[in-house]
């Protein structure tokens, strides 16, 4: 579980270097009819998420439906880089006991109507999925940001199971041309 924990700081200090790396006006723009949302608010949907998880502490259910829309975070940059060194903190404290602990999340499933369930997991498979969306709005905020003209590492937002693939491929093409 220590793995998860390592992995998951891993994607959180990419996500920052990320936002480090854009400057306010990538940052705030909003680029429709692309995209509706700007990098700010992908990175507070982002922190919801791990926002949720944090509460667990107190609350008996992680409840991935609130969401706290309109923050100055999506469009402060600032407080952005503020936040997200406050939750990879809390990351670092992370244990594997509070891997193991069963846990329930509630969540919207339907589209049409509002209806929420609750399921039976584990922090760690909580965590592992926080990551995972984290690196799936990475890419799409990369990817708005090189529409705005950004310049940057081409690494961001890269599933795991993708980079594993691109290195297996490096290194056949490695020992191919050796």
């Amino acid at each position: 579980m220590q793995k998860v924990i390592d992995s998951s700081l891993e994607v959180f200090d990419q996500l920052t270097s990320f936002i480090d790396s854009i400057d306010d006006d990538i940052y705030q723009t909003h680029s429709r009819p692309l995209f509706d949302s700007n990098i700010g608010q992908h990175l507070r949907h982002i922190l919801d998420i791990y926002q949720a998880l944090i509460r667990n502490k107190q609350d008996t259910i992680i409840d991935y439906d609130i969401r706290l829309r309109g923050i100055p975070l999506e469009t402060d940059r600032r407080d952005a880089i503020i936040t997200l060194n406050t939750i990879r903190q809390w990351l670092t404290q992370l244990t594997p006991d509070d891997m193991n602990r069963s846990v329930s999340i509630s969540t919207e499933v339907a589209i049409s109507e509002q209806h929420s369930a609750i399921f039976q997991t584990s922090f760690g498979r909580e965590l592992f999925f926080a990551s995972n969306h984290t690196i799936h709005h990475l890419a799409l905020m990369v990817t708005l940001a090189k529409v705005l003209g950004w310049r940057g590492i081409n690494e961001y937002g890269v599933a795991p199971a993708t980079a594993t693939y691109l290195r297996e491929q490096e290194s056949a093409q490695n020992s191919t041309t050796a």
